[in-house]
């Protein structure tokens, strides 16, 4: 729950220092136009870019990227078995690396509702939804530390919640 709130206010934050620093500054030139046109009639027509191809975009990176945090976490987890702090920062930075990829598509989401105007409840509805995606694949890694820590003695733990202190 608390990384849900956490998620939603890092998206919110980024609505307002996207819409704070908003404006298209566009100072293109009429070389650049006309090489962007022929780049475009060589490739294939872009796709259009709405809240539904940014939340698939990213959803798939994430789905990609979870299956190997997880194996880099056991792997690495292996080292530090018995220290519980240790496997915690190790655990959040995995985690750490799927909220990357979800603020970049928040962002991303964040730009579009600035470009097409749209209101912000449309933009908070899009991206709650990949904030949801990243909850439950981040799941997945914090599974993976809960089960390394669950055959940890009671004195490991004890040492380790010591060191906090």
């Amino acid at each position: 729950m608390k990384k849900k709130i956490v998620a939603i206010m890092l998206a919110s934050m980024l609505a307002v220092s996207a819409t704070a620093c908003g404006g298209s500054g566009d100072s293109s030139s009429a070389d650049s136009t006309q090489e962007t046109t022929d780049n475009a009639e060589e490739s294939e027509p872009e796709e259009e870019v709405t809240y539904k191809s940014i939340l698939d975009e990213y959803t798939k990176q994430i789905q990609d990227a979870t299956p190997g945090l997880v194996e880099e976490y056991n792997t690495e987890a292996a080292e530090k078995a018995g220290d519980l702090n240790a496997l915690a920062e190790l655990s959040n930075s995995k985690v750490e690396a799927l909220a990357a990829i979800c603020n970049a598509g928040v962002e991303k989401m964040a730009a579009l509702m600035l470009d097409n105007g749209d209101d912000q409840a449309t933009y908070e509805e899009w991206a709650i939804k990949l904030q949801d995606v990243y909850t439950e694949y981040a799941a997945q890694i914090t599974d993976a530390y809960t089960s390394s820590t669950a055959n940890m003695s009671t004195e490991d733990m004890m040492n380790s919640l010591e060191s906090l202190q």
